[in-house]
């Protein structure tokens, strides 16, 4: 009893003194631990428990501000998303961990920055970069330094062309001088000019020089106010009238010799050209103009570097009739920057004295002049090898005929003489009363028509017009058998009809349409892309065409072999038009501005556009000539193993002759138009045209009238309309044949 007493006690104080400990025990701070509240958040103590708040810049996941879930986070707040824009203008906005900054973007300068996390400027001012360095562009004799809102841009003195520039325009400019030729730069080029520095000319025999040097000093008086140098203005009225007088003085030119001639037009072509460029030195005074004379008219533009846009727009000036359309790029080229210049100029009489005769001394037959002479003038030296093409429409002195052969030639100042050259320009289009040219440098030109003789390209003309019109015309009859002909039905006839059903829409649409639509831009395209899906289709069917007719060879030697009535023609199909949709949609997605040139609604060469046709048709060629040589050897093998009879012999040859044309019918002579190059390019482009002119007429020849059963379906196509008429003469013949034979009928004897 005692010892459970005292145990009972001693339970009783213990319980006692832990109950009094526990009342006097302090608040646990749980923001001591780290993993109370996530990041980028304040933890706050309360009397038993605690809470969280995120830092400035920061929201809770939740979407709560307090919260005591350690599963919630602080995430940062984008301000620079928000709308208003948190800074102000011509900066940028950067998102920082629980802030942000604000910067002033590249031209700009930052002013009253304020410090700490969230930098944002009072304002963002405008870096004058010619003010703080007059040399950024280059030296101030010669470049120009135009600020502009947050960048700066280079330019040249008028007088100067940029020949030079850098990527973009804030870099170094190289400015050289517009430079045109005076008095003194004429004389001393030629021997013939120096002459006529001598008062007394010394004169070769029977020649008389005094003419020629009047002329040449008439033409180089109009530039005296042009290569003065006090800067003082240029008139162009004024020197219009000059030049204007010198082409009237007919008589004068008409006295002087060939050679004369030439110098004397080639100096007043380069006078003329000086003056304008004398005029666009001075583009603040001079501007646009447009200067009529009786025998000149010259149209000026000057044009500053804000009007070619991305677009890159037309400009067209006209002068007597004539006009020129020319892309503001060209004008300016890739990188020059400032005022640009051009002209456009055209002489009457000028085209009577430098005739057909001056056409260079290569070419062959007759020549005669079919339109004024005129040019264009450009304010820099870049003037060959232009980015795009400049347009000349020309009125024709007579009128054109389809047949008629045109050139557009450029005038060659630089040979020793002065000629025309065609090098550079040709015809885009003409038609009775005017003559397009296409040329990719600055000249002076004209139209010349080509007098008296077949030349070679209307001779492939008239061969391709009649050669497509007989394979149209065979290729109807071709796709007619095949429909109505029921005893060659299979798959080699599915195949038949429609490599012509494809090859007629070709030959039709190029005969068509391939020149014809060249005026409108878009119709142009959609016809190039038609013409490429449906030669691919051609040369598709070509291929498979090929591939049947091996494993019908093949057939021959092996038995039980992979027949070719097996095939389906559905599933040639799917290849027949389908490989040709598929590289046509990826031609015109890659590039759709190939489809469509200048000349003719075909592809362009430019990028290498043009193998997305000669590619296909290279490989399906190679493989339908490796095919046609299998083809020739295994029946070759084959008719080896044949008795020698004369029947045999006989389908021998014919087989051997099919077999031959199958050459023409698979394609295989296209590859002739790769080889137009070198001194037998004629002779190729010769064969090339009529070989693949005629194709629809093999065709037709192999298919249909070498085959048996085709002749003796077309002799039973005759024979029915002449059966069914002599069918009801026959019987009323063969009554009147029985009653002649029989005669009366007697009577029986009794």
């Amino acid at each position: 009893m005692p010892s459970r007493a005292i145990a009972l006690l001693l339970g009783i104080f213990c319980f006692v003194a832990v109950g009094e400990a526990q009342t006097a025990a302090s608040d646990i701070d749980e923001c001591l631990l780290s993993e109370t509240c996530p990041a980028y958040s304040i933890c706050s103590n309360t009397p038993g428990s605690y809470y969280c708040v995120c830092k400035p810049g920061f929201v809770s996941s939740s979407g709560e501000v307090t919260f005591t879930n350690n599963l919630t986070e602080c995430r940062d707040i984008d301000e620079c998303s928000q709308l208003p824009m948190p800074c102000i203008t011509n900066s940028l906005c950067d998102n920082r961990k629980g802030g942000y900054r604000c910067r002033c973007i590249s031209g700009y300068q930052a002013i009253n920055l304020t410090r700490g996390l969230f930098q944002i400027p009072a304002e963002c001012r405008d870096i004058n970069e010619c003010a703080e360095n007059p040399f950024i562009c280059g030296s101030e004799s010669y470049a120009t330094c135009t600020n502009t809102p947050g960048s700066y841009r280079c330019g040249c003195r008028p007088g100067y062309i940029v020949a030079s520039h850098g990527d973009d325009n804030q870099s170094l400019v190289n400015c050289t001088e517009i430079v045109f030729r005076c008095q003194s730069d004429f004389l001393q080029e030629r021997d013939l000019l120096r002459r006529c520095q001598d008062p007394s000319p010394q004169t070769a025999p029977g020649t008389n020089y005094t003419s020629f040097c009047m002329l040449v000093k008439s033409t180089l008086n109009v530039l005296q106010d042009p290569c003065r140098k006090d800067n003082s203005s240029v008139s162009l009225q004024k020197a219009a009238k000059g030049f204007g007088s010198v082409l009237e003085a007919a008589s004068t030119w008409s006295n002087l010799s060939s050679e004369q001639r030439s110098t004397s037009a080639t100096v007043f072509l380069q006078s003329v050209e000086s003056t304008v460029l004398a005029i666009f030195a001075r583009p603040s005074e001079n501007g646009s103009q447009t200067i009529r004379t009786e025998f000149l008219d010259i149209q000026t533009k000057v044009i500053q570097d804000d009007e070619c846009s991305a677009e890159n727009p037309l400009f067209s000036l006209s002068a007597k009739g004539e006009t020129m359309v020319i892309r503001c790029r060209t004008v300016y080229g890739t990188e020059a920057r400032g005022l640009g210049g051009v002209a456009f100029a055209s002489y009457v009489g000028l085209e009577s004295i430098l005739n057909g005769s001056f056409l260079e001394k290569n070419s062959t037959g007759n020549f005669q002049m079919n339109s004024r002479v005129a040019g264009a003038i450009l304010a820099r030296q870049m003037k060959t090898d232009l980015l795009d093409p400049i347009l000349y429409t020309f009125e024709n002195i007579l009128q054109s005929r389809s047949s008629d052969q045109l050139y557009c030639v450029s005038w060659d100042a630089k040979a020793r003489q002065g000629g025309w050259m065609r090098a550079g320009c040709r015809v885009l289009h003409f038609n009775a009363t005017h003559t397009t040219c296409s040329c990719t440098h600055v000249s002076n030109l004209a139209v010349l028509m080509s007098v008296g003789e077949i030349t070679m390209d209307f001779a492939l003309f008239i061969i391709t017009h009649v050669g497509l019109g007989l394979s149209l015309l065979c290729l109807l009859l071709a796709i007619l058998t095949f429909l109505l002909c029921r005893p060659i039905r299979g798959t080699n006839t599915s195949i038949h009809m429609q490599l012509c059903l494809c090859l007629f829409l070709a030959d039709l649409l190029f005969l068509t349409a391939v020149e014809r639509g060249t005026s409108h831009k878009l119709a142009c395209a959609i016809i190039a892309g038609l013409l490429h899906f449906l030669f691919l289709s051609c040369f598709s069917w070509m291929f498979l065409e090929a591939v049947v007719l091996f494993l019908t060879v093949r057939n021959l030697k092996v038995v039980n072999y992979f027949g070719t009535r097996n095939i389906k023609t559905r599933y040639l199909s799917i290849f027949g038009y389908g490989f040709p949709a598929i590289v046509v949609a990826v031609s015109a997605g890659i590039m759709p501005e190939g489809y469509g040139r200048w000349e003719s609604c075909w592809l362009s060469p430019e990028k290498g556009f043009f193998w997305s046709f000669l590619g296909p048709v290279c490989a399906i060629i190679g493989i339908n000539c490796i095919l046609f040589a299998l083809k020739l050897w295994m029946l070759r093998e084959r008719l080896s193993a044949l008795n020698a009879e004369v029947s045999t012999l006989k389908n021998t040859r014919l087989l051997t002759f099919k077999a031959i044309t199958q050459v023409f019918i698979l394609g295989c002579t296209w590859v002739l138009g790769l080889f137009q190059f070198g001194p037998l390019a004629t002779v190729m482009a010769y064969l090339f045209t009529i070989i693949n002119s005629l194709q629809g007429v093999f065709i037709f020849l192999v298919h249909c009238l070498l085959n048996r059963q085709v002749r003796e379906e077309y002799r039973r196509w005759l024979t029915r309309k002449s059966k069914s008429e002599s069918s009801a003469i026959s019987m009323s013949t063969m009554a009147t044949s029985s009653k002649t034979i029989m005669g009366p009928v007697a009577p029986r004897p009794r």
